[in-house]
């Protein structure tokens, strides 16, 4: 392996601490992100976005880092292999090995979707992950694909929470919350993401942004109306903000996220 990229260890604590509060949850992902967005600023010689590639594929060096992905590469295989067979079984009339390859291909399809869901789902909330989007909702560059507006929903006093009433409450209210918006969100075809530790985010087409910007105020103003217990029966309330950010197509989703 070359010689590993590395920062000072007080240049990397600054940037967590600019980034995530003490008693924060993070990610292996904010983790990953944050050292990149570090040595970018520190070395000043490479965009963030090529240094991702240069320190993932350092970082693929280790164990099984990449072992879902090398699943996925062989259900595709294994789908190619079943079309091939259905193939030849409908050029030989062959119904009993058409029925095989199709059953095979059912298998296939319910394992990807699970892969699928390992990758873009979030461990704590159960929606969807950054991973989901920065490769579903944004082109390659990490450029929107159509006008709209980016919808972004912060709980302010989370580390207060976790601080006064433990991880399992604070974990209960992301929980809480995030499905608060998914739930209506989804109707309308968007998809709340946990974008960073407190941030979710949700990228709404101009078509809807109106409607969707409604519910997400809506959805803060109940939210902090409402009264909290912990299974302790302690009282805890929670602060929310709602910004929302209208892009173009072609807009960096990064240069939009960093006027919030």
């Amino acid at each position: 392996m070359s010689e590993l990229l590395s920062i000072k260890k007080a240049v990397f604590i600054k940037e967590m601490n600019e980034h995530f509060e003490v008693d924060q949850n993070i990610t292996s992902v904010d983790v990953f992100d944050t050292f990149v967005k570090a040595l970018s600023k520190d070395t000043n010689v490479l965009s963030e976005e090529k240094l991702k590639g240069l320190v993932f594929r350092q970082f693929k060096g280790y164990g099984d880092f990449d072992k879902t992905m090398q699943d996925v590469a062989q259900s595709v295989s294994d789908i190619k292999q079943s079309t091939e067979d259905a193939m030849t079984a409908i050029d030989n009339n062959d119904a009993g090995g058409l029925k095989s390859a199709y059953n095979q291909l059912k298998s296939y399809e319910a394992r990807i979707q699970e892969l699928e869901k390992d990758i873009y789902t979030d461990d704590v909330t159960g929606i969807y992950n950054r991973k989901f989007l920065m490769n579903q909702e944004l082109d390659p560059e990490g450029c929107f694909k159509t006008d709209g507006v980016l919808l972004h929903i912060t709980v302010n006093n989370f580390s207060q929470l976790n601080h006064e009433h433990g991880h399992e409450a604070g974990d209960t209210v992301l929980k809480f919350v995030s499905k608060v918006f998914q739930n209506s969100l989804k109707n309308m075809g968007i998809h709340l993401v946990r974008y960073m530790g407190v941030q979710f985010v949700a990228v709404a087409k101009d078509r809807v942004a109106v409607k969707a910007s409604k519910i997400c105020m809506d959805g803060v103003d109940t939210i902090m109306k409402k009264t909290f217990k912990t299974h302790e029966g302690e009282v805890l309330h929670i602060d929310m903000q709602f910004v929302e950010v209208a892009f173009k197509k072609g807009q960096s989703f990064q240069e939009v996220h960093e006027t919030i």
